[in-house]
């Protein structure tokens, strides 16, 4: 039995997705970002100088839980490393870009933006149903804080990384894919901090209408060059260990290559000699 031509490739009658594993998919996206968003812990400030003060300390640390004879081996070959620590300055960092590149990595440049849009979209009219489901609370008025262009930059970030390595498991392409996704997000950010400070200052004649704008410098020196070194290690880090996830989505929306019934034409004379 033959089917008429050597092959179908497209069919009116195929199921290309599945709806509701894409439904699913999208809101198991929305859930990530809100985990994300509600996650923040201390760490060093990610400056050149601070953190060798803190590797430094730790190192220190370690070493002197070693037994005396290993101590006595490393004061003779590294003494620095039993110099009093200096102190170290921490900041609290709050991972929403390495969730973007997540969300993008494993749900492809469509789905996650849809996940994305959905998240944002809760943040800002949650609040009128009592649902806060931003670290700040949300809200229409959401847009006058200093990080909300690090949220519209997730957008970015999640459709580069999404559409940079979809299909695509390399090495390569997953680091170009996280560092695009990243440089998008405090593009971004950075961006709308500008931009917010031009429009008030211009327009609504205050260099003081929104209370961040006279540390708008400072603002974008911590919520973009502090924040760099920890987004990239837990982007990387996070696409590393997604790949048995990117399995379950394509597990979700598999295709369903099945023509229907009615839409399959049968060779009658192979057919018949199949009958004989």
């Amino acid at each position: 039995m033959h089917l008429v031509g050597s092959e179908i490739r497209r069919h009116p009658g195929v199921k290309r997705k599945s709806l509701l594993g894409q439904i699913v998919l999208v809101m198991l996206g929305v859930q990530v970002a809100l985990f994300g968003s509600f996650t923040c812990f201390d760490l060093p400030t990610g400056t050149g100088s601070n953190l060798v003060k803190y590797a430094h300390r730790e190192t220190r640390n370690l070493v002197l839980m070693t037994p005396a004879q290993v101590q006595d081996k490393v004061r003779q070959y590294a003494p620095a490393i039993f110099d009093e620590p200096q102190s170290v300055r921490y900041s609290t960092y709050v991972p929403l870009a390495p969730t973007a590149i997540l969300i993008g990595y494993v749900l492809g440049p469509r789905l996650a933006l849809w996940s994305i849009g959905l998240f944002l979209g809760l943040g800002i009219a949650g609040p009128l149903l009592g649902i806060y489901p931003l670290a700040s609370g949300g809200g229409v008025n959401y847009y006058l804080e200093p990080g909300f262009g690090y949220l519209l930059g997730m957008f970015g970030g999640a459709g580069m990384c999404g559409w940079i390595t979809n299909k695509r498991r390399t090495s390569l392409t997953q680091i170009v894919g996280v560092a695009a996704g990243i440089i998008a997000i405090h593009a971004a950010g950075c961006a709308y901090l500008i931009c917010s400070y031009l429009y008030f200052y211009v327009f609504e004649g205050s260099k003081a209408y929104l209370e961040w704008q006279p540390w708008i410098f400072q603002y974008m020196r911590n919520l973009s060059w502090y924040a760099l070194p920890y987004d990239a290690v837990l982007a990387l880090a996070a696409v590393g260990i997604a790949f048995p996830f990117r399995w379950l989505v394509n597990t979700l929306t598999i295709t369903d290559a099945a023509p229907t019934p009615k839409k399959v034409k049968y060779d009658r004379r192979a057919l018949e000699e199949l009958a004989r």
